[in-house]
């Protein structure tokens, strides 16, 4: 029989022989970014959480600092050269570590901004808080004055 011989033969394998294989060609696929590994993933987040900390960190002390500085009633007259310089030290320091969290990609947006702003608003509700406890504590010992003394005009 005609196809007795092509039975229980496998079938041929087609040959690439009009294909031609090209190794100096780049694929479009070798420029792509590599799927990061998990263990890349631990570490970037690894590292994005230590530098939150430090941020933390750095912002406590920052403000513990400048909370001393608006808490100093040394009058102004008073005040050394250095101890002016190191006022002038302090903001200088607080405007950078703001200016370095807001350029950290790994944070919100003027997020440094945002903390240097609440420390300031903080700040003055407290002296508002102050200003208002020394008037009314003035108030008080103006009205036990004797009223001889509260006459300007003699």
């Amino acid at each position: 029989m005609p196809f007795d011989d092509d039975y229980g033969k496998p079938p041929e394998k087609p040959t690439n022989a009009g294909l031609k294989h090209v190794s100096s060609q780049k694929s479009i696929f070798d420029d792509a970014p590599k799927k990061p590994t998990q263990d890349d993933l631990n570490k970037r987040v690894q590292h994005i959480q230590e530098k939150s900390s430090e941020y933390k960190i750095k912002a406590s002390e920052l403000s513990q600092q400048f909370k001393k500085l608006i808490g100093d009633k040394t009058l102004a007259q008073n005040k050394s050269i250095f101890a002016r310089e190191a006022e002038k030290e302090l903001l200088v320091n607080m405007i950078r570590f703001a200016s370095e969290v807001n350029n950290d990609d790994n944070t919100g947006e003027a997020e440094g901004s945002m903390e240097l702003i609440a420390l300031l608003l903080n700040t003055y509700v407290s002296q508002r808080d102050r200003i208002n406890h020394l008037e009314y504590e003035l108030k008080k010992t103006i009205n036990l004055l004797p009223i001889d003394t509260k006459k300007t005009n003699g």
